[in-house]
């Protein structure tokens, strides 16, 4: 009796902490977090590596007062003496600030992509995700910061157009375009590329193609709760009135459609929605991306972001 006695305690009381950490995860307002993360900028490295006849690539490394410190990729115009758009770059959880390699076909545009504080693994046992998760989740929330914060290094260049700053997220980096625009407002367009609203039912599906049922609910549930703070559907309304672009798969495997017209239902005019007959943006896939990057290219220019 004194041991059924000590595991309903037990259950109790794991309830009673999970339910007051539930309540605390999607109660708490980031915005506070996110600029004392932030910081104030204090110092830049700038490191060439290269580039083509027209692009210098960079790596990039911001230093706030504070510590705080994030790795760039960058991608500059060679030409002098104008003012360029800037395209900030969220990209898949493979590429961080290797992004800016797979920006094909993209010229007079200052492209500037955000490393990931965390490496991922090619394959999880559940004990390694568990490991992991307090490591995943401080990389994941440290992008919004780290898009603020190469803001700030941005709107001290010459060469910076502030009037027409792109925010873009794809794939793993989607989910960071709405928090990042409802705490800073200074980019021109919003851009979320095959991504999709509610990070508990994304994570499962995703699990699930792998895992069992009851390991998928598990992992979606934790995950959904444990990144509140960078759940797209909690800031989606609040992109207005920058424009938004939505562009995804009909046939993406890994981004159900649901998940998409979730997040666009509830996003506020303006906004647009262009589906492309594809499975999952790759970066091994040019083809893709090369019809990804055409096609976001002329919604800038209809929006003049672009030159026409």
């Amino acid at each position: 009796m004194k041991v059924v006695k000590f595991i309903l305690y037990s259950l109790l009381g794991l309830s009673l902490v999970s339910g007051l950490l539930s309540w605390y995860l999607y109660a708490k307002d980031y915005g506070s977090y996110f600029h004392e993360r932030k910081g104030t900028l204090a110092r830049v490295e700038v490191e060439p590596v290269g580039g083509d006849s027209l692009l210098e690539k960079s790596w990039l490394t911001l230093h706030n007062s504070d510590g705080f410190k994030v790795d760039y990729g960058m991608l500059v115009p060679r030409q002098k003496g104008r003012k360029y758009p800037v395209v900030v770059l969220m990209g898949g959880k493979a590429t961080g600030k290797y992004a800016v390699d797979y920006a094909i076909g993209i010229e007079n545009v200052i492209i500037v992509a955000p490393d990931y504080a965390y490496e991922p693994r090619e394959k999880y046992t559940l004990f390694q995700f568990l490991s992991d998760v307090p490591e995943i989740r401080t990389a994941l929330v440290d992008v919004i910061p780290s898009v603020m914060l190469v803001t700030d290094y941005l709107w001290q260049r010459d060469d910076v157009d502030t009037t027409k700053l792109v925010l873009l997220g794809y794939s793993f980096g989607a989910p960071g375009v709405p928090p990042v625009i409802a705490n800073d407002r200074r980019a021109a367009v919003a851009a979320i590329v095959y991504g999709g609203g509610d990070l508990h039912s994304l994570i499962r599906h995703n699990v699930r193609r792998y895992e069992s049922e009851l390991v998928s609910e598990f992992v979606g549930s934790l995950s959904g709760l444990l990144l509140r703070p960078l759940e797209p559907l909690r800031y989606i309304e609040a992109v207005s009135p920058t424009p938004l672009i939505m562009i995804n798969g009909t046939h993406d495997e890994q981004v159900p459609r649901t998940n998409t017209e979730m997040l666009f239902e509830r996003a506020r005019e303006p906004k647009k929605q262009i589906w492309l007959d594809s499975k999952h943006v790759h970066p091994r896939n040019i083809e893709l991306t090369k019809l990804i990057v055409k096609t976001l290219s002329e919604e800038l220019r209809s929006l003049n972001i672009l030159p026409q």
